[in-house]
């Protein structure tokens, strides 16, 4: 069974960094350009292990595992959302990622919807899983400036939280991770973009 070694790990970027999600750094030191990255589901070996995730234009989010050590990291990253709308709402789709607990393998076929009322600053939706994979549910929760957060639960279980926070110009863009500290095998990375 693999261990999660640290929740997240979230770097912003300045808004006039390239295109793509800009460099990050992983725990075993490797620096990956990601701004040379396709856009979509991207797979890149590091030093100690391997960096998964979904490259969205002004957004990363994924999975960084340590092969030597079975640890893993879920991970997002961003080029900081500015002129973040103040009234109306939106609808963010994507993808989410987990590390399934019977298998060890990445689970990168999740669906993640976010909801966002700007004018009332609140946040809420949902991420569904394949298979006998748990769906989570993201209750409402509170929009502050660029970043949100709130609490999280599964069937028989409620005690999750999920964080994160909107990408790119006008907030096109969001990730962020769910944490359920009772049972870390259901702790997810999500992301997406506005529709």
């Amino acid at each position: 069974m693999k261990k999660l070694m640290c929740i997240t790990a979230v770097l912003l970027l300045s808004a006039c960094a390239g295109d793509g999600a800009g460099t990050t750094k992983t725990p075993d030191g490797d620096k990956i350009d990601l701004s040379g990255s396709p856009l979509g589901l991207v797979e890149t070996d590091t030093i100690n292990g391997t960096l998964t995730g979904y490259n969205q234009n002004h957004s990363f989010y994924g999975i960084w595992e340590d092969k030597s050590s079975d640890q893993y990291q879920l991970r997002y990253q961003g080029k900081e959302a500015y002129d973040v709308p103040t009234s109306g709402t939106a609808v963010y789709r994507g993808n989410a990622m987990r590390v399934n607990s019977l298998t060890g393998e990445l689970v990168t076929d999740g669906k993640s919807r976010l909801n966002i009322d700007f004018g009332n600053r609140t946040v809420h939706g949902e991420i569904t899983m394949p298979g006998l994979q748990r769906d989570i549910t993201l209750h409402k929760g509170n929009l502050h400036g660029k970043e949100y957060s709130g609490n999280a639960s599964v069937l028989g279980n409620n005690g999750g939280h999920y964080e994160g926070q909107l990408f790119g110009k006008g907030a096109k863009e969001t990730a962020g991770t769910v944490e359920f500290k009772n049972n870390p095998a259901l702790d997810t990375v999500f992301g997406g973009v506005r529709y």
